[in-house]
């Protein structure tokens, strides 16, 4: 699209074709030479020309069966401009598509459809020429050139804009990419045994899915994916990933938590495509036996599918340390071997076909992705910024003074030569446990686990008589965790902030040693237990730089603690606060999973591994229990009249009786909608009905304490263990069905009400 096109039609119009051809092949010509970023060639100039040149002609013809159809000036012009544009821009779709491997039509309609428009105003504009030239002269319509200026000017702005979105948009796409290959790389960083396997899965992902046919958001999903499947195993102590053996079972059900934690992570990252489907279920099986979710079949995304047959062929054709790797072949037999069962049979047929020449191209393809060097060392910086502490420097002079000292008396030579072994025994002893440590946290998701494996760890370092962990909960801090002997002597209450000495500490974030464990606020001593004597007290501090906790260890004896044994906590304590601060996270969200968001009540999810236990409980000790279905009547009509706030406001408030109503081992949950369930542990037939009256009455009440414009009433059923069933979807279903009976009963009783109030009324009239 250039100004060139309104005077080539002012041409077709006013002058006869050789000329108007002419012209439009030397107007061309000169956009060729004229201000052009780079310099064309003859192929592309010939190719230009001859496409204007055949653009023209072809416009010219429609324009000439157009007169000779007495067709009105103004449509014959758009007819021929629309022709123009066919003939301009389809060779010009089909050289850019040929050469960039881009589908033509694809590329035509999303490219060049928009430039029609434009095409069309330049066409009248050539008319409005020719109008103004026969009516007032052909100097008067040179009055349109600024017109016709203006109007190409707005078409560059336009173009220019777009080119600049372009632009943004791909160098985002390419800092996207950038951003996965980072990610992949600390993948690779973190298992030692995979070296290019992300690569070579990201080219074969891609030749199969080509040959599946998936469309632009899966192909883009699907090579994500092949990248960051595994940065699940970020949460994966890296002993188990780098085992080099078979893993325990307890091993292989921490590994199998990668898939569900990487697409937790990448679920944060809202990529504009589904890559977290793939790679949640990467490890999901055709015959359903797989992991997390038991999907099978086409149930498993297509993007799972293929990425999972791709990924145990490359494990397989590649070395581990407990095996070397089998061959192309043998890698490929195994493979089929489990088609059907394990694998898509479509993709393992695909796999095969292609298996040979995707292994070409990955090997060549395969330095691309450059791993991270972690084996480096650091020559500079022989002290911290900051220096030395002085006291250290000191005890070291001191120290050599007193070899020296110690080196003159033969009679003592002995006992240094003992004293500098149990120094460098120490020395190893103490990095061997803080190695250890540094393992072992992290190893766990569950708070507690993760404290106590610090407090087993740290005990072979610092001798101390209580551990204690508190955890910032807004101005106060909350015992999260206490053991040893003089556990007792802490109660649970909160420590409001910058009060006794773990409260000083997060709020100083400053270390405390030797301190006084007696002016804590929740300390309460206990009768025959020693008292405590001093404390050892550091923050615990975010990513941030923020104390979020304290860790403190109580002594029975005085100055029990020394400047080694703080240096030790602080060496740890990056890492511990890393690995308490995901556990923490990893609690509040299971907490949260099963927890129903609206009335706090557990889950279905929940109620179901509580009736479960309750099954096994009941089967060893031949007791029995009862489950309890509540669907609360017009619930709806409250929702439709009074909204849904109210709606929650009653589910809360209901939920809120029932939990009162209940005993300490009984369960209540919420289903769904506005149906509640109850397990209730020894119900006996003659307890029943008093039980379903208490339920009633709770419902019938809190709609009275809300004034609610709509009485909401319970349908209840029940069914009891072992008469009415054996698994819990037995027991629900029965108890749900007897529930569904008594909701008919209840609408009938209704309508026959409604039916009497009528016939009353026609009486009376």
């Amino acid at each position: 699209m250039s100004v060139n096109f309104p005077f080539i039609f002012l041409g077709l119009v006013q002058l006869p074709p050789p000329q108007a051809l002419a012209l439009a092949a030397l107007s061309v010509l000169a956009q060729c030479r004229i201000k052009v970023v780079k310099a064309f060639t003859l192929v592309q100039i010939a190719f230009n020309v001859a496409n204007v040149v055949a653009a023209t002609s072809a416009a010219w013809w429609i324009l000439a069966w157009a007169t000779r159809k007495d067709v009105e000036i103004a449509p014959a012009l758009a007819l021929a401009a629309a022709g123009y544009f066919l003939v301009n821009t389809i060779p010009v779709a089909l050289v850019i598509g040929w050469s960039s491997g881009e589908t033509p039509i694809s590329l035509w309609r999303r490219e060049f459809i928009w430039y029609l428009p434009f095409y069309l105003v330049g066409a009248i504009l050539a008319a409005s020429a020719d109008l103004i030239s026969v009516k007032l002269g052909w100097a008067t319509s040179l009055l349109l050139i600024p017109l016709v200026y203006i109007i190409y000017r707005t078409y560059q702005s336009q173009v220019t804009a777009l080119r600049d979105r372009q632009r943004h948009l791909e160098e985002t796409e390419a800092l996207h990419l950038r951003t996965i290959e980072g990610l992949a790389m600390a993948i690779e960083a973190k298992d030692q045994n995979t070296h290019d396997h992300l690569l070579r899965v990201r080219v074969y992902v891609s030749g199969i899915g080509k040959s599946l046919g998936l469309d632009d958001l899966q192909m883009r999903a699907l090579l994500t994916a092949a990248f960051l499947h595994d940065i699940g195993k970020l949460a994966v102590p890296e002993h188990i990933i780098n085992k080099p053996g078979k893993l325990t079972h307890e091993e292989f059900e921490k590994m199998k938590i990668h898939p569900v934690v990487g697409a937790d992570i990448l679920e944060r990252v809202r990529f504009p495509y589904p890559v977290v489907p793939i790679v949640r279920s990467h490890h999901e099986a055709w015959d359903g036996s797989g992991y997390p979710d038991g999907l099978k079949g086409e149930e498993i995304p297509i993007g799972a599918r293929v990425l999972t047959v791709v990924d145990c062929f490359d494990a397989l054709a590649s070395d581990r340390p407990y095996r070397k790797a089998l061959s192309l072949e043998k890698a490929m037999a195994l493979v089929k071997s489990k088609s059907g069962t394990q694998f898509d049979p479509q993709v393992v047929r695909l796999l095969e076909q292609q298996h040979v020449e995707l292994e070409m191209i990955a090997r060549k393809t395969g330095k691309d992705l450059v791993p991270l060097d972690t084996q480096i060392s650091v020559l500079r910086g022989a002290a911290p910024g900051a220096g030395f502490e002085e006291s250290s420097a000191t005890a070291k002079v001191t120290y050599k003074e007193k070899l020296q000292t110690e080196a003159s008396d033969t009679e003592s030579a002995p006992e240094l030569g003992v004293g500098s072994l149990n120094l460098i025994a120490a020395a190893s002893q103490e990095a061997q446990a803080l190695f250890e440590m540094s393992q072992a946290l992290g190893s766990s998701l569950s708070p507690n686990e993760t404290i106590s494996v610090m407090s087993g760890r740290l005990r072979r370092l610092i001798a101390y008589d209580c551990f204690a962990v508190y955890v910032r909960r807004e101005q106060s801090l909350a015992l999260q965790y206490i053991d040893g002997d003089g556990a007792r002597c802490f109660s649970d209450a909160l420590i409001p902030l910058g009060q006794g000495l773990s409260g000083w500490v997060i709020e100083s974030g400053r270390p405390i040693m030797n301190g006084n464990p007696t002016v804590e606020p929740n300390y309460v001593g206990a009768s025959g237990a020693a008292t405590a004597e001093s404390a050892l007290s550091s923050p615990l501090l975010d990513l941030s730089g923020d104390a979020f906790g304290v860790i403190t260890l109580y002594s029975n004896s005085p100055n029990a603690f020394s400047r080694d044994h703080l240096r030790i906590i602080q060496a740890i304590e990056a890492k511990f606060s890393l690995s308490l601060q995901n556990a923490l996270r990893f609690h509040v969200a299971a907490t949260e999973a099963q927890i129903d968001f609206v009335t706090q009540l557990p889950n279905a999810r929940q109620f179901f591994l509580g009736v479960e236990a309750e099954l096994n409980r009941a089967e060893r000790s031949g007791e029995h229990f009862g489950i309890v279905v509540c669907d609360l009547n017009s619930f709806k009509a409250v929702n439709d009249r009074q909204g849904h706030l109210t709606g929650n406001l009653l589910l809360r408030s209901i939920a809120d009786g029932f939990r009162k109503g209940s005993r300490s081992y009984d369960l209540v949950a919420r289903l769904g909608g506005d149906e509640f369930v109850f397990l209730i542990p020894g119900l006996e037939e003659q307890h029943l009905e008093a039980r379903l009256r208490a339920i009633a009455e709770t419902v019938e009440r809190t709609c009275r304490k809300l004034e609610l414009s709509v009485m909401v009433s319970a349908s209840v059923g029940v069914s009891f263990f072992p008469k009415d069933g054996a698994t819990s979807e037995d027991l629900l279903a029965c108890a749900d069905r007897r529930m569904y009976l008594d909701k008919e009963k209840h609408y009938r009783e209704i309508a026959a009400r409604n039916a009497a109030a009528v016939l009353s009324e026609a009486v009376s009239a």
